[in-house]
């Protein structure tokens, strides 16, 4: 027979309803004290998680620890020509050793994620002590591993350290989840009763909420917010219970997560959020922006502050940071918000916008703002230190990813520091294309040095008094794999600022070395001179030359340096003490494009140069009139009087020929006699270079074998 609550009588409905009343009123108790029973024996779960944590915690204290040891360590460097300092090598075994000591702690837990993490900071703690054991007897290359460490590998194992925390925070989240919805469910069924069970029952339930569901539902709602990465207003209610226990877990890693995320998030020395915050914010910034919005990312870059930082040691160096700072932050008001982005550059990321031109004006305002703060000398330590900024700016074109927007930034950056710096440049898709080209061509660059693409040229230096050519000038040539020869304007630039001038120059000097001295075995008489790079001023010029002439052994005075005003200006210390110990090796010194800056005539008196170059646009002027040529002649009779050897480049006409000869000067180079001529032709050239000079005398013209290539 069908159950039919309606033909039922009031006292059968009542008693039923009293029965499930009191049936539901004990289950939901039943269900609320099973509940504090299962939160209880798990206690000692909840434990052994946070001694994991603890664990990771510490990983990442010494991982912290390490990577500013290695920081130190590698500005230090600058200025001890690769090698580390005692009190940058010592730290670093001490806290190679408490890394492994952690590691191995963190091994003994029983979690899923150890295996992972363990071996990614072994594998990085190894990588560290072979770089270490490599740095006495190689500290260039020891620099370069380290360098690769911080930026590469140091990245990597805090994304894992960092994703490993969220991972177990979630997996709390999800226990808390099931104790809350349990008890919330059973209790909202057993408020209901009648009489003194109806009362007695509110009595409990509020007094189960207020200590147990609100405490839980608290706890659950604070793993929310760590996990969304918000450690802002966090806060839990202090007991002495197993509640009040969970809660002292949970406040323990919410503060260890803490730790790690400002670890990884926020810069040691500056207190900035660094570039990883950086790509973040601006993908939230993206996400957020609507299509009639738009925003920018300024990169502020310090000129030539590695000069600060090797002149005056990586300490100063960090105070000026610390106060540019100070000088730069005020001026973004609500405008923008600082970060730093990599060791001497600066990020701002500008507030949205309703249209281009409104966040264009913002950016310029806000560049001519900083730019004129940088005219007052920074004041750090005891010292003033005047300085400079190369700014670029990209705006959003609300499709682009985080990376290209930044990639536009840097492309701007570059393009403003392309002049010196002290320039500030708003980026268009033009200045980003440009940028992919370069780091494009820069690896090819590197492709080709590898596979020995670059090639010396040699243009004849000719003493037209004697008959006979003295020697040349090394111009670089790149014979790529498809044949095609590209000029040193298409790719010099490049090489220099990717740190890959290093890599041509050595395949130069060795090249220029190994054939002069085969030449000159022959019987000949040659010198042979290269051009200095700014860049090399700094590092590794010095091992490049001894190597080259070691293998060749081409005699030191066969071999000259040629340096610009331009490679000295920002570099005379460090250029001082290479070319004294270049000197004292031997080698001859050549000041270039001699007339065109304004320390030339101070360069002579301040270091031993054996020659100097007239520059090309000095010989061109020679038909302008007798102002001009009275001060090539100048030049020519003050270097005679001091015994320096004098060179016209850029020799084009026998007109020019002539008259120079008649100044005094004997030696010269330029289309006139040849172009840069590939190696196999040059010792053919020199042998006929008196019978070329009397047909060109007697002909009074260029004769076109003269010409090479």
């Amino acid at each position: 027979m069908p159950f039919n609550f309606e033909k039922m009588t009031v006292r059968a409905k009542l008693l039923l309803m009293v029965a499930l009343m009191n049936g539901l009123l004990v289950l939901a108790g039943a269900f609320v004290l099973a509940r504090l029973f299962f939160v209880a024996t798990n206690y000692e779960n909840f434990r052994e998680h946070t001694v994991h944590f603890s664990n990771i915690n510490s990983v990442a204290e010494d991982l912290s620890n390490l990577q500013g040891t290695l920081n130190l360590g590698l500005r230090a460097s600058l200025t001890t020509d690769g090698a580390w300092p005692a009190e940058a090598t010592a730290p670093l075994t001490d806290e190679l050793k408490s890394l492994r000591t952690r590691i191995r702690l963190l091994g003994q837990d029983q979690e899923q994620d150890t295996k992972e993490i363990v071996t990614a900071v072994s594998s990085l703690a190894d990588s560290v002590e072979q770089a270490l054991a490599l740095q006495p007897r190689d500290p260039k290359a020891a620099s370069v591993a380290f360098s690769q460490l911080t930026d590469e590998r140091m990245p990597a194992v805090w994304k894992l350290m960092l994703g490993t925390t969220r991972q177990g925070l979630t997996t709390v989240d999800v226990a808390q989840a099931k104790i809350t919805h349990g008890d919330v469910l059973a209790l909202q069924y057993g408020l209901v009763g009648i009489g003194l069970a109806l009362l007695a029952g509110l009595g409990i339930s509020y007094g189960i909420f207020d200590s147990v569901i609100r405490p839980i539902g608290d706890m659950h709602r604070t793993l929310l917010q760590v996990l969304s990465g918000d450690f802002r207003g966090v806060s839990l209610p202090r007991r002495e219970d197993e509640i009040g226990a969970i809660g002292r877990v949970i406040e323990d890693i919410k503060a260890r997560s803490e730790h790690v995320h400002r670890l990884a998030y926020y810069d040691n020395l500056t207190g900035l959020p660094n570039r990883l915050r950086l790509s973040r914010d601006v993908g939230e910034i993206t996400r957020g922006a609507g299509d009639q919005r738009t925003f920018a990312v300024m990169l502020i870059g310090i000129d030539h502050f590695s000069a600060i930082s090797s002149g005056f040691g990586p300490r100063y160096g960090d105070e000026v940071l610390r106060q540019i700072v100070k000088r730069i932050e005020p001026r973004l008001g609500r405008d923008g918000k600082l970060y730093r982005y990599s060791g001497d550059i600066f990020a701002c990321a500008l507030r949205e916008c309703a249209s281009d031109q409104e966040i264009q004006g913002i950016a310029e305002d806000l560049a001519q703002l900083i730019t004129a703060d940088f005219q007052t000398p920074i004041h750090a330590g005891e010292l003033d230190t005047t300085l400079t900024v190369s700014i670029g700016v990209a705006l959003s074109l609300q499709t682009e990813r985080p990376d290209e927007i930044l990639t536009e930034a840097e492309a701007a950056l570059l393009e403003a520091k392309k002049g010196g710096g002290n320039a500030t440049v708003t980026t268009v898709r033009q200045h980003s294309e440009q940028f992919r080209r370069r780091l494009k061509l820069a690896d090819d660059i590197r492709k080709g040095i590898d596979a020995k693409e670059f090639e010396p040229f040699y243009q004849p230096v000719v003493d037209v008094e004697r008959g006979v050519t003295v020697g040349a000038e090394t111009l670089v040539r790149w014979r790529r794999a498809n044949g095609q020869i590209m000029m040193p304007a298409e790719f010099i630039f490049v090489a220099e600022e990717s740190d890959l001038i290093r890599g041509i120059t050595k395949l130069m000097v060795n090249r220029a070395c190994s054939n002069f001295a085969e030449w000159n075995a022959q019987g000949r008489d040659l010198r042979v001179s290269f051009n200095v790079s700014a860049r090399l001023v700094q590092v590794g010029l010095k091992e490049i030359i001894v190597d080259a002439l070691q293998r060749s052994g081409l005699p030191p005075d066969s071999l000259e340096m040629e340096i610009t005003e331009t490679v000295l200006i920002g570099n005379q210390s460090e250029a001082e003490k290479l070319l004294q110990d270049l000197k004292k090796l031997g080698l001859r010194l050549s000041l270039d494009d001699f007339g065109t800056g304004y320390s030339s005539m101070g360069y002579l008196s301040r270091f031993q140069v054996d020659k100097i170059k007239i520059d090309a646009s000095f010989v061109k002027s020679l038909a302008a009139g007798d102002k001009q040529r009275e001060v090539v002649a100048s030049i020519v009779r003050l270097a005679n009087r001091l015994n320096i050897d004098v060179v016209a480049e850029g020799v084009e006409t026998v007109e020019q020929m002539q008259q120079l000869r008649a100044m005094g000067c004997k030696l010269m180079q330029g289309w006139l006699f040849a172009a840069a001529l590939p190696a196999p032709d040059f010792p053919r050239w020199v042998d006929s270079t008196g019978v070329l000079l009397d047909e060109l005398t007697r002909q009074n013209k260029m004769p076109t074998a003269i010409r090479g290539l």
